[in-house]
């Protein structure tokens, strides 16, 4: 299991598409290293588990590999009605 603990986001950063990398670790809370966006698509798309852990709250969620109708592969959270476990509530780096 992979945990994503910090995003890099392009104005606006409104949107799970704008997160452009993310810095991730094989524990809640240990050291990081840091991958592209679609990086961790792929990883995640051959089976390798992502969930977000927010080092303020301790918040998690299942990040799960997604397609726009346009082609771009992104990586977004699996709705769970938290917001606090959702990349974009992550820290930025």
């Amino acid at each position: 299991m992979h945990y994503i603990s910090e995003v890099r986001v392009t104005a606006p950063g409104t949107h799970n598409q704008h997160v452009t990398a993310v810095r991730y670790s094989g524990t809640p809370g240990g050291p990081l290293s840091a991958a592209t966006r679609e990086d961790v698509h792929t990883w995640i798309t051959q089976g390798h588990p992502f969930r977000t852990y927010n080092t303020r709250n301790g918040a998690q969620a299942v990040v799960a590999a997604r397609t726009t109708s346009g082609g771009t592969r992104y990586i977004a959270t699996v709705a769970d009605s938290r917001e606090t476990n959702n990349l974009l509530a992550l820290p930025r780096f």
